[in-house]
């Protein structure tokens, strides 16, 4: 039976020959074969973190029960709900294209699933509640997003629950099994760690929700766009792969990593009521290069955080940046005007 090689430094070099692509992935659709792959890492990983995310929760609960903090929203609550059960029903609709129709895993992940399913947390909790409450709602349904990719993805209830098993086969790319669910969660903490700040210290909302586009729409766009059309290629490798840190050959191109660019300046003219005319002339000039190169840079799967600590530092400084000039309300007061929630 083909399989990747779990010992190859070059993990990508399976999209190098389609047909071996295809093969691998029809004999070994679920990942869950493969003798080489090794899931103790993985069950560990579940042992600690999963604890830790429920713990979380529930002291939320508990917490906003006995009015320790605010009340947590209920229609946040039943809001990601419905998310989750979107996206789950987008990932069997994806694996399905995936197995029916030979397409691969890389592009239904990016163009289909990926911005639903990163956002969640972070974005619900603008639409019901404000000031304050956006931290403590947005830390309460990140840990359930967490649980619930344990939930769903870790390899042991996958094996015992087919429509889990199924759906995952739209989410895990040949190249990063069998560490797919790692990668994405420790991706998650770190963007959770860069964010929660920003959410907590500053009032406005552009200063974290542009990143998270760039991230979600641009880097979505990166990897199929790369993949389809990209000619130069340039090397990174994996915060862990077989065994060791920073190991694994993976590969981007600079027609992927334009996307990135591509992305920043739509967001950032869309956005363009929020800033005055010196503050949208000079976050143009340097944002998407600093974000293309946040990118570029990053390790596979754990861009996100990079780019978001620059772009939310940038943004949040730009005020200070052009200090002289009077900034509008967008700006520094929560662009209620291009952003009515």
């Amino acid at each position: 039976m083909p399989k990747p090689d779990q010992s190859s430094p070059r993990p990508m070099e399976i999209h190098e020959d389609l047909d071996k692509y295809f093969r691998v992935l029809h004999e070994d659709p679920y990942g869950l074969e493969n003798p080489d792959y090794d899931w103790k890492g993985e069950n560990w990983f579940v042992a600690v973190a999963g604890p830790v995310y429920l713990l979380i929760a529930a002291g939320m609960v508990l917490a906003s029960s006995e009015g320790l903090i605010p009340t947590l929203s209920f229609p946040a609550f039943i809001f990601f709900i419905a998310a989750a059960v979107f996206e789950l029903l987008g990932k069997i609709f994806c694996a399905h294209l995936v197995l029916r129709y030979n397409i691969r895993i890389n592009f239904v992940r990016k163009l289909g699933l990926r911005p639903w399913r990163k956002l969640q947390a972070f974005i619900i909790p603008f639409f019901f509640v404000t000031g304050d409450k956006i931290l403590i709602d947005t830390m309460f349904l990140f840990s359930l997003g967490q649980l619930k990719t344990i939930a769903t993805e870790w390899n042991v209830i996958r094996r015992q629950v087919p429509i889990f098993r199924f759906a995952f086969v739209s989410w895990d790319r040949l190249e990063d099994r069998p560490y797919s669910m790692r990668y994405d969660m420790i991706e998650d903490a770190l963007r959770f760690l860069i964010y929660i700040p920003f959410i907590a210290l500053v009032e406005n909302k552009i200063v974290t929700l542009i990143p998270q586009l760039v991230n979600e729409f641009g880097d979505g766009l990166a990897e199929p766009v790369g993949l389809r059309f990209g000619k130069h290629r340039y090397k990174t490798k994996a915060i862990w792969y077989d065994g060791k840190f920073w190991n694994g050959e993976y590969h981007r191109s600079i027609e992927g990593s334009a996307m990135v660019f591509l992305v920043t300046l739509a967001v950032l003219l869309w956005f363009s009521a929020a800033f005055t005319m010196p503050q949208l002339m000079l976050a143009l000039l340097l944002l998407p290069a600093m974000l293309t190169i946040a990118e570029a840079i990053s390790p596979h799967t754990a861009d996100g955080p990079l780019i978001g600590l620059l772009g939310c530092s940038f943004l949040w400084a730009l005020p200070l940046l052009i200090w002289s000039v009077r900034l509008r309300p967008g700006l520094n007061e929560g662009c209620r005007e291009i952003w009515p929630f």
